[in-house]
């Protein structure tokens, strides 16, 4: 179906393919005839069909269906209201599913890996109405990673459970309707803007139009030490990855967002753009894909954004134009207020709590 989508819009027709099943969208009054059925259809389907006809290609009278709202995928479409909604009975179907998968008796359970394949496929299929759920599957990958054998038996473990626990509360918690629109704008269109950036000694972020800064040390040390820039550095050097404290200090950012905007019940935001100068912090923000280490990470950033409706967007930068966030990590405030006069810098506010777990091979 893909070459003849190519030759449909080789021909100026419109159309989009999902395996084998071709929609469209045209507005309401753009109906022509279609002879061989003796009905009448949207243009673009009239067409499709002619030239379907022309190649010999086949079809069926009751296969073609249109109408204000259809189902496609197995999702209700509505373009006017410009909405993809789940059907319940799908939702729940799906919830039954993973509930099911996850029931572990005592000693353990094992499932077939190919039923770690079809669970990861439908909940795949569900990211098309809750895309934000990407976290969902991360263990599921991990665990399913260079096997092969659909017959081999796969231990479920706790992070799976975990992960898709997440995932159903979430689901659970939706009204199955996702709203279509426009997920591309501008970093000057955001309501909030900030820039991050992370040492082995600190945390730092800054918003700019503020003049507000926050510092903290890094996560482990900060919650168990008081201690100097210094010795948190030697410290996080014990086995934090930059990268996670990176995307720790994003998701960070985006929970003080959350805060501030609580504690201003005046302030309407829905839109934040946060800088990075960390090219993985980048590709899991935008992915919403990661390794398992780093996937409590984004579960908690995609909590804020369900919970506060927010869009968020992580865009990359040089680190020699990331020079506030930078200084503050370092606890070189003195450097900061140079680059940022009169910034305001608060070094209190706790971290959010975000469950670690050493990678393995620190571990021994």
């Amino acid at each position: 179906m893909g070459l003849v989508s190519w030759i449909a819009n080789d021909h100026n027709i419109q159309s989009m393919v999902y395996i084998d099943d071709t929609f469209s969208a045209d507005i309401a009054d753009n109906m022509s005839h279609y002879a061989p059925y003796d009905i009448i259809l949207p243009t673009p389907q009239a067409e499709t069909l002619r030239l379907w006809d022309s190649i010999r290609l086949p079809h069926e009278r009751p296969k073609q269906i249109w109408g204000p709202s259809l189902t496609v995928i197995g999702f209700d479409v509505d373009p006017n209201a410009m909405t993809f909604t789940m059907p319940e009975l799908k939702r729940d179907e799906l919830l039954a599913a993973v509930q099911e998968f996850c029931i572990v008796p005592r000693g353990g359970r094992r499932h077939p890996l190919r039923k770690f394949w079809q669970l990861a496929g439908w909940i795949n299929w569900s990211f098309n109405v809750h895309p934000l759920l990407k976290p969902g599957l991360s263990h599921i990958y991990e665990k399913t990673k260079g096997k092969s054998n659909p017959d081999a038996a796969v231990f479920v473990n706790q992070g799976v459970i975990n992960d898709l626990t997440w995932f159903s509360r979430h689901l659970s918690n939706s009204t199955g309707v996702h709203l279509i629109e426009s997920l591309e704008w501008e970093p000057s269109e955001a309501d909030v803007v900030a820039y991050c950036d992370a040492s082995l000694s600190g945390l730092g972020f800054y918003f700019p139009e503020l003049g507000l800064g926050y510092q903290s040390f890094p996560p482990s040390a900060a919650r168990e030490f008081t201690e100097s820039p210094t010795a948190a550095a030697e410290h996080a050097k014990s086995g934090i990855p930059i990268f996670y404290l990176e995307a720790f200090c994003v998701c960070w950012c985006l929970h003080q967002i959350a805060y501030l905007v609580r504690e201003n019940g005046n302030v309407c935001v829905r839109k934040i753009t946060i800088w990075t100068d960390n090219s993985n912090t980048f590709d899991i923000f935008n992915s919403l894909h990661a390794k398992p280490f780093y996937n409590e990470i984004l579960k908690s950033a995609v909590d804020i954004l369900i919970a506060n409706n927010f869009q968020l967007r992580v865009l990359l930068l040089p680190g020699k134009k990331n020079i506030v966030a930078d200084a503050l990590s370092r606890w070189r405030n003195d450097d900061a207020m140079q680059y940022h006069p009169g910034l305001l810098i608060d070094s209190s506010t706790p971290l959010p709590y975000i469950p670690f777990t050493p990678p393995r091979d620190t571990l021994g």
